[in-house]
């Protein structure tokens, strides 16, 4: 599913330069031959040409944005809900006497710091580096 979304979210990237370089080569095109354009009074149809050539930008551009929210949005639930279940089986051994509130402090606040990895990420960068 990972792997669905970040093909999907890198195709409609491309998609959107691709279609952005379309608009901007109308823009560039118009701007480079301004004499002839305005001889024979098309600029409304030059501006015509170019708002056309940018509504499937922003569609697309929209697309990608709701595509990334939720998989923004999925991602963060899971992290979340991964903690939420492993605090209810820690209370619910704290409350059988199995173990401490203090064991299950550091059991999750290692998980935390383990599965960040946006805050190790430096580290697993200069480890690579180093051997």
């Amino acid at each position: 599913m990972c792997l669905t979304w970040l093909y999907v979210t890198i195709t409609l990237l491309f998609t959107l330069q691709k279609l952005y370089e379309e608009a901007s080569q109308v823009a560039s095109d118009a701007v480079g031959s301004i004499r002839t354009v305005a001889s024979f009074c098309a600029e409304k149809k030059v501006m015509e040409l170019y708002q056309k050539k940018c509504e499937e930008p922003i569609r697309t551009g929209i697309r990608r944005g709701i595509i990334s929210g939720i998989g923004y949005g999925v991602s963060f639930f899971m992290l979340y809900a991964v903690y939420a279940c492993s605090f209810y089986a820690g209370a619910r051994l704290v409350e059988d006497g199995k173990t401490t509130f203090s064991d299950v402090f550091r059991v999750s606040y290692f998980t935390y710091r383990t599965l960040s990895p946006s805050k190790n990420f430096h580290h697993f960068l200069s480890s690579q580096l180093c051997c």
